[in-house]
């Protein structure tokens, strides 16, 4: 009798077990092919705020979104062990963050095509960066968003009659909105020859209530600038503060999402916030 009980007592749970395993939910194949691995890439001056915002992002990024990770921090110039590990680990995408950094890595990262880039510069861009490769994409601040940025109040001076000298080089021009032609006179390059004198003549002709420097300029000729004790706006020395919660949240988008891109792709509007000097 007891025999018979527990045969009968292994029936069922052989049952139960087999009816389980009938349940049990496969793994989903776009789920496999949706995990990206990730290598990151920042220099010494990368700040400890942003450091501790991108440690808890890739460590939830890995634990939630099965994302694989490596990252390489304070980092000035790549060694060769470095390349030949970037070269022989296949990372999905390698994200290079910072303007110095990215002048170091890109001539090398060009020839390293069958890896995707990402460079997030933290520099606004003085003048039109053109990416011509498919396996990189440059993020900055392009010149339309500065213009943006500053044209209010260049528009407030020239309302309120107030007389800007503008300073820059001839790579560089005035904004034709801003400085039209017919007014070159306020428009002095620092890259003629003898252009100080000419410069400091017109400047207290004009009466000026401004010199605006729209180029950067050396800091021996910032310092004659400021001998002639007219209030200095330094269009040249914008800053850029990368807005690191909506920069990850976005980088994690395009991962899930597959929308990445190469070439030149502008920050957001919630990614950066422009620093002015005024």
């Amino acid at each position: 009798m007891r025999l018979a009980k527990t045969i009968v007592v292994c029936i069922c749970i052989l049952v139960m077990l087999a009816a389980c395993g009938k349940h049990i939910p496969a793994i989903d194949p776009q789920l496999l092919q949706s995990k990206s691995s990730l290598l990151v890439i920042t220099g010494s001056a990368f700040p400890d705020a942003a450091k501790s915002k991108l440690n808890a992002s890739l460590v939830k990024w890995r634990d939630t979104n099965h994302i694989a990770f490596e990252w390489m921090s304070d980092t000035s110039e790549l060694s060769e062990a470095q390349w030949d590990k970037i070269k022989s680990v296949p990372y999905d995408y390698i994200v290079v963050i910072g303007h110095a950094l990215m002048e170091s890595v890109l001539p090398t990262a060009q020839q390293v095509t069958s890896r995707k880039w990402i460079m997030l510069d933290d520099l606004p861009a003085q003048e039109a960066t053109a990416v011509p490769f498919d396996h990189i994409m440059l993020k900055q601040v392009p010149q339309a968003r500065l213009h943006a940025e500053w044209d209010v109040w260049v528009r407030q001076q020239l309302v309120s009659g107030r007389i800007i000298e503008w300073v820059t080089q001839s790579t560089k021009p005035i904004p034709s909105d801003w400085a039209p032609s017919e007014e070159a006179e306020y428009i002095t390059l620092t890259d003629a020859e003898g252009w100080y004198p000419q410069f400091q003549f017109q400047a207290r002709q004009h009466g000026a209530s401004w010199i605006v420097t729209y180029a950067t300029l050396e800091q021996a000729a910032m310092n004659r600038l400021k001998n002639l004790s007219i209030p200095i706006v330094n269009m040249a020395a914008t800053g850029v503060e990368q807005q690191w919660d909506a920069i990850l949240s976005g980088l994690l988008d395009m991962m899930q999402n597959r929308s990445w891109k190469p070439g030149n792709q502008p920050y957001a509007d919630n990614e950066v916030k422009i620093v002015k000097n005024l």
